[in-house]
């Protein structure tokens, strides 16, 4: 039986045999002591009952507790793995960027060192073609001159055959 109900049960006989007597109560000792026996037995039942809500109560929180506490950890260990990877990935994008930006630099270099190359071969070659055309104009001057000479050579051998 509930220690409240006992209770609330003492109280109403007490109350029920105090109306018609206010001043002097009798109570029959038989139901007191039934009634104070029962909250007797009633009491340890109830301190058992509270005790073992208690210790469920507890059982439960500590089990929430460690639940808590697994969960913060998993999520610290999930947040240090995330961040670990940003990381991991940004060293490689900027590792990227890098290689990029230096093949970048080292292809323009490339192109302007080809340019100038390309710029002293042209120049190399027009040099070549006007010392090829100077020495064919040389030569071709020597070869009129020659001509010429032999011209008038021959033409005084015929003036000279002819007289």
């Amino acid at each position: 039986m509930d220690v409240n109900k006992l209770l609330d049960e003492l109280e109403e006989l007490v109350e029920k045999k105090s109306k018609f007597f206010r001043r002097i109560m009798f109570l029959d000792a038989d139901d007191v002591l039934d009634y104070t026996h029962q909250i007797r037995v009633s009491l340890p039942q109830q301190i058992q009952r509270a005790d073992q809500i208690t210790r469920e109560k507890e059982r439960i929180l500590s089990e929430a507790q460690d639940q808590a506490t697994r969960m913060v950890t998993e999520a610290a260990e999930q947040a240090e793995l995330t961040i670990r990877k940003a990381q991991d990935d940004a060293r490689l994008l900027i590792s990227n960027n890098e290689i990029t930006r230096q093949a970048t630099t080292e292809g323009q270099r490339m192109v302007e060192q080809a340019r100038q190359e390309g710029d002293a071969i042209r120049q190399g070659a027009l040099e070549y073609a006007r010392n090829v055309m100077d020495n064919l104009n040389g030569s071709i001057d020597n070869l009129v001159q020659h001509t010429t000479q032999i011209q008038q050579v021959a033409q005084r051998a015929r003036d000279e055959i002819k007289v």
